[in-house]
């Protein structure tokens, strides 16, 4: 927390005591006829979900408050730290008209849903207007004529100027318009009745300044008051928006934290599925999303058409059952690619894929919470044999995230996982580090992408375990930090080197196996039934408690892939049954009545 001398403390607060405020709405830009005219009329918030937590006020700073308070420089001093979580409120100055807001110390920041995709989504409350309110017909705050120098506000008729005190530059240099508003009076003198000095001021739309030019530290030589923490005081006492929380209270979260399997949905039709089941299973065991692994190569043909057919069953069902739907997206056709195999598109059929993620979007608005471009793109195997670039992938990402929020603004894009290896050869691997360094050195991943997609293997590893400092018990898959779930960590280590703090992460696969007859996957051979269960209740608590609120989903590596490996190709024993919570006849694991039971929040 920045520290004032003393003598810049007791004027700011001694500023923040003279302002008795009545809080109003921001007037421009804004279209009035959009405004909400009930609290349930107010729409959800957009993506991004960001998180950003203050323990020096007890509340994190979420979604597009916390990226506009991210956005504006010096923002600790212009506007504070958080001190409520958002909620509805009503508008004091237009009444009948509703906002969703969030406090800080010296502003109030409001949604404007009208204005999504602007630079005016958040805007501050005009609390200055309200400061100065009554005061219209004194010489300071009536208009002036142009002074044909520039420094002229042709609205609201006012100067913004350097003389005599420095406002325009420091107006200029922490946020500008979005963060003052425009000038509402010239700049006069006038006394802070609190310690009896006389100060030149300005009073801005959204904020007053007022000048201290024998300060010592000359970052605090203008003062703001402390606004938001006024009308707290004066109107909010017993909200409970405003009482602080630990940064892994669900109240701390920007979202509720999400509790997902990946599962079958497809092949309804077939004797050894019942689609209806499986979702009716996902919310017997409290949870509420399923990720579903779509092939584009399935459903696009190179003629333009699109064959929808059993994705409509699968997202009218799990609407109906009250399932929120992940849809991973995978494996372009073999005419989008260079080697007619199933790998990311060639860059001459970019344009193909967003055409088809647009289309998806379109089709599913309001019926598909999220979408995954990708899955374990740093494999060769998941590129037709050679591992793709993160510069292709990242045009891959960029195409298909904007044709989603073109027809789907609400829908949450998460970049694709890379698989967790510290293998380096073009013909099998890069690591996954090195893919994720290529991705967030890229700008456009901040603008399209809304949640950090991560895979979670813990091999044989109890997820507590780490290397080296606590290495699992072997007796192999122990001596690199890939093989364990914490892996996790070096990833957030990463995003928060690239800036990307903010940005929550979705594990959109984790698991343990346990016996099965696939090469590769002996280490399952080591974990019981019972040891599953245990482990992965344990990472769901990591997930949720000691990584939040930087952590906003898990999907749990599988629920019912047992049943087609047992009742359709006979092999109960395959590698990707073994990482089921049900049995091939559909019967619960352990695991499966251990995360029925486990807490929620």
């Amino acid at each position: 927390m920045f520290q004032l001398s003393k003598t810049a403390m007791l004027r700011l607060l001694s500023l923040a005591t003279l302002t008795a405020i009545v809080v109003g709405m921001v007037a421009w830009p804004r279209q009035s006829s959009a405004a909400a005219r009930s609290p349930s009329e107010v729409p959800d918030t957009y993506p991004p979900y960001l998180a950003e937590y203050y323990p020096q006020t007890g509340h994190s700073a979420v979604n597009s408050f916390e990226l506009f308070w991210r956005n504006t420089p010096n923002a600790l001093f212009v506007l504070g730290y958080p001190i409520s979580r958002p909620f509805i409120e009503e508008s004091f100055t237009n009444p009948g008209e509703y906002y969703r807001v969030q406090y800080f110390e010296r502003a109030i920041l409001e949604e404007h849903p009208q204005n999504y995709g602007t630079p005016y989504y958040i805007l501050g409350r005009l609390l200055g207007t309200q400061l100065a309110k009554g005061r219209e017909n004194e010489p300071p705050f009536q208009p002036v004529p142009d002074t044909r120098d520039g420094t002229w506000d042709s609205v609201t008729r006012h100067t913004l100027r350097n003389s005599p005190a420095p406002f325009r530059n420091f107006w200029l240099n922490n946020g500008g318009l979005a963060v003052f508003g425009r000038p509402i009076s010239e700049q006069f003198q006038e006394v802070n009745q609190a310690d009896g000095r006389t100060y030149w001021v300005q009073y801005f739309e959204r904020q007053r300044m007022e000048w201290h030019p024998d300060e010592p530290d000359p970052r605090y030589r203008i003062l703001l008051g402390l606004l938001g923490n006024e009308y707290r005081d004066a109107n909010h006492r017993n909200n409970p928006a405003f009482t602080p929380a630990p940064r892994d209270d669900a109240r701390s979260l920007p979202r509720p934290f999400i509790y997902g399997y990946n599962a079958h949905l497809y092949q309804d039709r077939e004797p050894w599925q019942d689609r209806k089941r499986v979702l009716q299973l996902v919310k017997n065991s409290g949870f509420g999303w399923v990720r579903q692994q779509v092939r584009w190569m399935d459903l696009h043909d190179r003629s333009g058409a699109i064959y929808w057919e059993e994705l409509d069953d699968i997202v009218r069902d799990a609407n109906e059952m009250g399932v929120k739907l992940f849809i991973s997206v995978v494996a372009a056709p073999g005419w989008a690619t260079d080697n007619g195999r199933n790998g990311l598109p060639n860059r001459a059929n970019i344009d193909q894929f967003a055409y088809f993620m647009g289309e998806m979007a379109k089709r599913y608005r309001g019926r598909v919470g999220a979408y995954q471009i990708w899955n374990e793109q740093n494999l060769a195997v998941e590129n037709g044999g050679r591992v793709a670039s993160a510069a292709l992938y990242m045009d891959v990402l960029v195409a298909g995230a904007r044709a989603i929020k073109a027809n789907d603004p609400y829908a949450i894009v998460v970049s694709g996982p890379p698989a967790a290896t510290e293998t380096n050869n073009p013909n099998i691997a890069i690591s996954d580090l090195a893919f994720f360094r290529q991705m967030f050195a890229d700008p456009r991943f901040r603008q399209v992408v809304d949640a950090i997609g991560v895979h979670a293997g813990g091999t044989s590893n109890p997820p507590d375990s780490m290397w080296p400092d606590r290495p699992g018990p072997g007796p192999n898959f122990v001596t690199s930090r890939e093989f364990y779930f914490r892996r996790v960590e070096d990833y957030r280590a990463l995003a928060l080197q690239f800036g990307l703090g903010d940005r929550q992460m979705w594990i959109t696969e984790f698991g343990w196996a346990t016996r099965n007859n696939t090469p590769g996957y002996e280490f399952g051979n080591q974990i019981s039934f019972e040891q599953q269960a245990e482990w992965i209740v344990r990472a769901f608590q990591i997930g949720r408690r000691e990584y939040a609120p930087w952590m906003g989903a898990m999907f749990l590596w599988n629920l019912n892939f047992a049943v087609p490996w047992a009742q359709r190709e006979g092999n109960p024993l395959h590698e990707q049954a073994s990482f089921g919570i049900l049995n091939g006849d559909w019967s619960p694991r352990p695991a499966y009545l251990a995360l029925q039971r486990m807490p929620k929040d």
